[in-house]
């Protein structure tokens, strides 16, 4: 079975983005060691690829059904958009803590491989589930990577008092794809739950959170249209909308009004 690769796969994965990692730190970058800093991740995040397609093809479905499935699509997009993040602003911390977020991902799975068997509820075996889900994924990865570059420019301003308007400046550049994705993601979603429970919004607390968190991007783009100035409000902003995120995605199952969420599934 595909899933006894696995962790071959993780340590591929691991290593590789690993040893590329040392290389951006290396003092002395040749040409060669600046192909091989981007090359090496490059072979972990194709390994993804690779084994999510072995496994799209041995279960003769997308690998969207189980809690370890959709963990390790997660660990796929943040994987490809740190990579490519990097190769447009060779930033190191933005690698480092994206390639770390998309490894502790695939370690959950290995930590818990009863997620590798446990499948979604029927309601989400639905063609919507693919696009939905991916479509959020994406997202969730983009305004992720959005979040970190405005946290490297908060710490890095004592160095260079550009930092903050540099990171606040690519933060934006992925806040807008990620918030359309975003809009998207709701949209199919809306169209989803009208039809598996006949409404295209109950307020469900999984809905509201996911409208809050809406709402303080499009207070996040409307400031940074009115305001492109105020780089320390922008950045306490985007880390702020990216811990409801969080919240909306991971935590409203922790609150007590996700007893009586539809949206709470477990795992």
């Amino acid at each position: 079975m595909i899933w006894h690769w696995f962790i071959l796969m993780t340590l591929v994965f691991a290593i590789t983005w690993l040893l590329g990692g040392l290389l951006i730190f290396k003092k002395d970058r040749t040409k060669s060691v600046k192909l091989f800093q981007w090359l090496l991740p490059l072979i972990g995040n194709v390994a993804i690829l690779i084994f999510i397609a072995l496994m799209w093809i041995e279960l003769d479905r997308p690998p969207m059904r189980t809690m370890a499935e959709t963990r390790l699509w997660y660990s796929f997009f943040v994987a490809w958009i740190t990579w490519f993040v990097f190769l447009k602003t060779e930033s190191k911390p933005m690698y480092i803590l994206g390639y770390i977020m998309a490894l502790v991902f695939l370690i959950v799975d290995i930590i818990h491989p009863e997620y590798q068997s446990k499948n979604l509820m029927p309601a989400l075996q639905s063609p919507w589930f693919i696009p939905h889900v991916v479509v959020y994924m994406i997202s969730y990865a983009i305004l992720g990577a959005a979040c970190v570059s405005a946290i490297i420019g908060r710490f890095s301003i004592r160095k260079n008092p550009n930092s903050l308007s540099d990171s606040i400046d690519l933060s934006m550049k992925l806040v807008y794809p990620g918030f359309a994705l975003l809009t998207l993601g709701m949209l199919m979603g809306a169209i989803w739950a009208k039809i598996a429970w006949g409404n295209y919004w109950s307020w469900d607390p999984k809905e509201t959170w996911a409208c809050l968190t809406w709402l303080f991007y499009m207070l996040l783009i409307h400031l940074q249209y009115s305001h492109p100035k105020r780089h320390k409000l922008l950045s306490n902003l985007l880390v702020l909308s990216f811990l409801v995120l969080v919240i909306t995605w991971m935590g409203i199952r922790y609150l007590p009004s996700a007893m009586s969420s539809v949206h709470v599934y477990g795992g």
